[in-house]
């Protein structure tokens, strides 16, 4: 089982014929991810990397099946094709883009909550489910089937530690991208809770960083008493307030968003927070027992 999507869940790509959406359904095709169906308006009829493409996302949904939408649309359409996306009956669309405004994100998520349907993102990777299922664009090499959950901010440091966790024979069950902006389709407290229900999963890393309440999300997680163990890795400990890092989000506006102060919070509820990035997969060795490590040679 996985959480999200799973081998089996039939995938649309709106905006299929764009450049970053021809590589990322090139990829996830190669990765085994059952796309069925792409979505270009005025295009319908015609087929793209193998895959037919309609007008609408209905018609794609009545013809394939389809049930999930990654979707490659301008920051300035978004909103619509997600609302389509929601509309057609898709339970699960992540948007990758950047620049999503706010205002949007704060009505996607609203519909997201009555449609009963899981939005991922925006400004995200997307999510893998190593050796099974795929709906994003991270390098599938950097990922390998394991039973560590992890939560991410960043795209790129997921790959990092994600390849670093790989190397150390520690295996992950699936990489939920929350992403980088303020107002998420799922948040990391969300993130959390979907992992309660994967019995693929014991423990979770949580990549987070300066900037932002979300964090300490974690703290109300742990204190239930079924919750499965956490750790955290934080960036931005040198991170000056008042000046944007990266991330929309990564904006420290208050003594609660700094590095210190949620690493503080954190250990202060029993939470492991570790230091640097060379310490992740020794720290989870040692936190997380269950995980099988590599053999001597």
């Amino acid at each position: 089982m996985t959480i999200l999507a799973t081998p089996t869940t039939r995938v649309l790509v709106q905006g299929i014929t764009g450049r970053q959406a021809t590589w990322s359904v090139e990829d996830m095709l190669a990765y085994g991810t059952k796309v069925v169906a792409g979505v270009v308006p005025g295009k319908g009829g015609a087929t793209h990397c193998g895959v037919p493409i309609y007008d609408l996302v209905d018609e794609a949904v009545t013809a394939t099946g389809a049930q999930a939408s990654i979707v490659f649309v301008p920051a300035a359409a978004a909103a619509e094709a997600i609302r389509e996306a929601f509309d057609g009956g898709c339970f699960l669309v992540v948007y990758p883009g950047d620049g999503l405004p706010i205002h949007d994100a704060v009505r996607l998520r609203r519909l997201a909550a009555t449609y009963g349907a899981t939005l991922i993102g925006p400004n995200t990777a997307g999510l893998i489910s190593p050796g099974k299922v795929k709906l994003g664009f991270m390098p599938s090499h950097c990922f390998s089937p394991g039973r560590l959950g992890v939560i991410s901010k960043s795209g790129s440091l997921s790959y990092e530690i994600c390849q670093r966790l790989t190397d150390a024979g520690i295996g992950q069950s699936t990489l939920v991208g929350v992403g980088g902006d303020p107002i998420k389709g799922v948040t990391i407290g969300e993130a959390l809770r979907l992992f309660d229900n994967d019995p693929e999963t014991d423990a979770v890393l949580v990549l987070g960083e300066v900037g932002g309440l979300e964090e300490y999300q974690a703290i109300d997680y742990a204190s239930r008493p079924a919750a499965k163990p956490v750790a955290l890795f934080l960036v931005g400990r040198t991170a000056p307030p008042g000046r944007k890092l990266g991330h929309s989000s990564a904006l420290i506006g208050s003594l609660q968003e700094g590095y210190e102060a949620k690493a503080a919070a954190l250990r202060a509820n029993g939470l492991c927070v570790i230091p640097t990035l060379a310490d992740v997969a020794p720290a989870i060795a040692g936190v997380l027992p269950f995980i099988q490590q590599p053999e001597e040679a």
